[in-house]
């Protein structure tokens, strides 16, 4: 099973994943720093607010008698305002330098009995709490201040700093990825341009494309494909001299070939040699036939036409050139060759064109019976100017109508020695000039119309 190809790749979606991974990881770096940076600063206040209420419960100590007693002067409502919180418990404990409690709360003293840091975390009660160790000297006894608090506040304060700067950061981010958008898009923007007039053009212009609206970076390229272009026009028109001059160098001989047989034929006379040369002149006949057309083909494929050999043509002189050319073989087959032209002009290869409507003029008379009728004709329908050659002759059955337009393919039990080029061609000359080429009954029923579709000029 073939895997399917790979999307192409798109230079604006390659910047943008190439930029994201890194914007997301500063955002990432961004975040921590300004977290930590943001909770140091939270719990530095808060930690100056404990110590501070250490300090204001040492400046209520008192040296009480000469034997060091100390006492704890904390009335009822200044132990109310200590205590005061909304949100967060606070304890506290005053104890001597040998450890027994002087005042406040002993749970306190027991859970953080041995710390002597400044600042430090425990659990009291099942809950976190954050508690300032002061130590002081009320006359010669030294003494030890502790203020505890719950940290709810400050769980708080931390998640809503850490919930800001990541909206903060992710806000940044998404400007700054609008922004690297917006920049992008804009960047790439003459690369649209390009690929879009690339776009535009068909498989045959190979006009070079213009270097100065593009970007220095980009120049290379368009300079490697002009002189792509370059090179393939040098090859069609180099294909096209060589089977113009095979045309040429086979149609002579063979047109000599034929015009000594036709004179040997009548030399012949009625001996028993003229069967045989009538054989090999109707060989040699559709030998250069067959010849012309393979000739004819090859000049009307895609490779070996540009759009340097296109110009406006005149579709009505097409048409009546080609009554022209056949009138006289009508005539010989009583067949009634005819003209029905208005004026239109397409765009396309005067020459190739000549061949087109001369295969479908061709066909009709080769198809069609003595006593019948040949029309060639020229137009225009909206914006659509048309070649049409109809005929009344047998017709083509409709389920074999795109096989006919196959090299060598000729409806069974069709009359004379054609090649079954004829339809091929007039398909490859559609083709080139981007027509379309419709097979279709006549007008009363019978027969066949051949039409080609070109946009008007």
């Amino acid at each position: 099973m073939t895997r399917p190809a790979d999307p192409a790749p798109s230079v604006s979606r390659r910047l943008l994943r190439l930029l994201l991974l890194p914007l997301a990881l500063l955002l990432g770096i961004g975040v921590f720093f300004d977290y930590v940076s943001g909770s140091a600063t939270i719990r530095a206040a808060y930690d100056r607010a404990l110590h501070e209420m250490a300090l204001a419960v040492a400046a209520h100590l008192r040296d009480a008698d000469a034997d060091g007693r100390i006492d704890a002067d904390l009335p009822p409502q200044a132990v109310a305002v200590l205590r005061a919180d909304s949100v967060d418990s606070i304890y506290f404990a005053v104890r001597a330098g040998d450890g027994h409690m002087i005042s406040g709360d002993a749970d306190l003293a027991a859970a953080v009995a041995g710390n002597h840091v400044e600042f430090g975390d425990a659990r009291l009660h099942g809950q976190a709490i954050r508690f300032v160790t002061h130590p002081t000297m009320i006359g010669s006894t030294p003494v030890t201040v502790t203020i505890a608090e719950t940290t709810r506040k400050r769980g708080t304060a931390i998640r809503s700093i850490l919930a800001s700067v990541v909206l903060t950061d992710i806000v940044q981010l998404a400007g700054t990825l609008l922004l690297v958008w917006l920049g992008v898009r804009y960047g790439v923007q003459p690369l649209r341009a390009l690929g879009e007039q690339i776009a535009q053009r068909s498989a045959r212009d190979l006009a070079p494309l213009d270097r100065e609206q593009v970007p220095t970076e980009v120049r290379p390229l368009v300079h490697t494909l002009n002189a792509l272009f370059e090179t393939v026009r040098d090859s069609a028109r180099a294909q096209q001299q060589f089977l113009a001059d095979a045309a040429h160098q086979l149609r002579t001989p063979l047109t000599g070939i034929i015009a000594q047989l036709d004179l040997l034929a009548r030399e012949a006379g009625g001996n028993g040699f003229a069967p045989r040369i009538h054989a090999l002149h109707e060989g040699t006949r559709r030998l250069a036939h067959t010849a012309n057309q393979l000739l004819a083909l090859a000049r009307s494929e895609r490779s070996a036409t540009t759009h340097d050999d296109f110009a406006v043509v005149d579709l009505e002189g097409v048409a009546t050139d080609a009554v022209a050319q056949y009138l006289d073989r009508s005539l010989l087959a009583r067949i009634d060759l005819g003209a029905e032209t208005a004026p239109a002009r397409a765009l396309g290869s005067l020459w190739l064109l000549r061949e087109l409507v001369g295969n479908l003029v061709d066909n009709a008379l080769a198809y069609t019976p003595a006593g019948g009728r040949v029309t060639v004709r020229s137009g225009t329908d909206g914006a659509l100017a048309f070649l049409e050659v109809e005929d009344d002759g047998p017709g083509i059955p409709r389920d074999m109508r795109a096989q006919v337009r196959e090299r060598f393919r000729r409806l069974p039990g069709s009359p004379g020695n054609g090649c079954g080029l004829g339809l091929a061609i007039v398909d490859e000359i559609a083709h080139a000039h981007d027509a379309t080429f419709v097979l279709a009954e006549g007008s009363e029923g019978r027969g066949t119309r051949a039409r080609i579709e070109f946009r008007a000029v």
